[in-house]
């Protein structure tokens, strides 16, 4: 009956976590999709190095470092890199006041965090 019990508390705990996983991973991933889609309307219709539009971009590479740490105990670092990598590049492109850069990397920024977002999303395609 012991046994029983350990096991019953391990399965709930192993379910509760990948539940919390679940649910932190996607509420990331849409907060992520929301900003990187206002960078790239904003990079193409807004006066380019505004200080709102900066700020914009700065914290998201806040964001994404504080929470790239916690969204890599599910998701490879190797997944989670170009999406940094594009990060850094719009944060150049504003200290080098470069708009076509800017315009660039913002939409590769927001495809891979589209993308990645449907591979680690709970879904029937992801299920077969």
């Amino acid at each position: 009956m012991k046994l029983w019990i350990s096991m019953l508390i391990l399965a709930l705990s192993v379910v509760s976590f990948c539940i919390w996983e679940g649910v932190y991973t996607n509420k990331i991933f849409n907060q992520l999709e929301q900003e990187s889609e206002y960078i790239y309307n904003a990079v193409q219709t807004e006066k380019f190095g505004s200080e709102d539009l900066t700020n914009k971009i700065y914290n998201l590479n806040e964001t994404w470092t504080k929470k790239m740490d916690i969204l890599s105990i599910s998701i490879s670092r190797k997944d989670l890199q170009p999406v940094s990598d594009y990060i850094q590049y719009l944060v150049s492109s504003t200290t080098n006041n470069s708009q076509e850069d800017a315009i660039t990397y913002a939409r590769l920024l927001w495809y891979n965090i589209v993308g990645l977002s449907e591979v680690v999303s709970f879904s029937s395609i992801n299920l077969l």
